[in-house]
């Protein structure tokens, strides 16, 4: 399985980031920085300001489109999956599961579970 990432805002977004690779890499799922090669896509997102929500929005959207390819599952971390996770799952069917920020390893773990739940079903 091959998950990629696109981590947004600012330098503790990108640390969660650098921490879920990891996580999954010690897991056996190998990372692509090509999004068509992805069978899982991950946002990390930001809604600091309007134009980050702007840009959040933007790239859930677009990488939504992969799901016509390889892509079988999109999840959206991050400070606009905590602000907003009913509005998202709501309004956006594109996005398979919402990660809040901040809840410690049990984030992790969740996330785990949902690529290989949503990859292998």
């Amino acid at each position: 399985m091959k998950a990629g990432f696109v981590s947004l805002g600012c330098a503790k977004n990108l640390v969660d980031t650098e921490v879920m690779l990891g996580i999954m890499q010690s897991r056996g799922i190998e990372l692509t920085a090509n999004p068509s090669d992805a069978d899982i896509l991950i946002v990390n997102t930001c809604a600091f300001i309007l134009s980050a929500k702007e840009e959040s929005i933007t790239t859930i959207l677009n990488l939504a489109e992969y799901k016509q390819g390889r892509c079988r599952s999109l999840i959206v971390a991050g400070c606009l999956g905590q602000l907003y996770k009913r509005e998202l799952l709501d309004e956006m069917p594109e996005v398979d599961a919402v990660m809040a920020r901040g809840l410690g390893i049990e984030s992790w773990r969740r996330l785990l579970k949902l690529c290989l739940v949503d990859v292998l079903s």
